[in-house]
């Protein structure tokens, strides 16, 4: 399986980074992943314009990386609970996860995706939402292989 998550933040060693580095070594076990981290001068002139052209600006450094199964993290997407995002996962060979910048996707990006899916009915920072997503992959590999970590 091939997994990739594409998101606009900067690339930076915050908190964050250590609990991401730690996930990423555990889904690297069962799936090629690759993590991309956008964020350019476009994306950061267009965020000081307006939430229209942000969206914008996200949508054109995200196209080129739409492959294979295509996910977006949003808000309004559907829920799963861990087990049934493992099943869910379980029959893909390749998945695109994305994470949209502070002001989210234009709606023509989203309906170009497979599926829109939501962590959570609460909002979450950008940064906690890509290290919970990763989690979540690595729970459903865990449930989907029977390993004692969802337990």
């Amino acid at each position: 399986m091939q997994i990739q998550i594409i998101s606009i933040q900067k690339n930076n060693n915050d908190e964050f980074y250590k609990f991401d580095e730690h996930y990423t070594k555990l889904i690297k076990k069962f799936a090629n992943f690759n993590q991309i981290c956008i964020f350019n001068n476009k994306i950061a002139n267009a965020q000081n314009t307006n939430a229209n052209e942000a969206k914008k600006a996200y949508t054109q450094a995200l196209n080129p990386y739409k492959k294979g199964f295509c996910i977006a993290l949003d808000e309004k997407g559907k829920e799963f609970t861990s087990a049934e995002f493992a099943s869910f996962l379980q029959d893909k060979n390749e998945i695109s996860f994305f994470i949209g910048g502070a002001y989210g996707f234009e709606k023509t990006f989203l309906d170009q995706m497979d599926i829109n899916i939501a962590l959570s009915k609460m909002t979450l920072a950008h940064k906690f939402a890509k290290t919970m997503l990763l989690e979540q992959i690595y729970r459903a590999f865990c449930i989907n292989t029977n390993h004692p970590y969802h337990k």
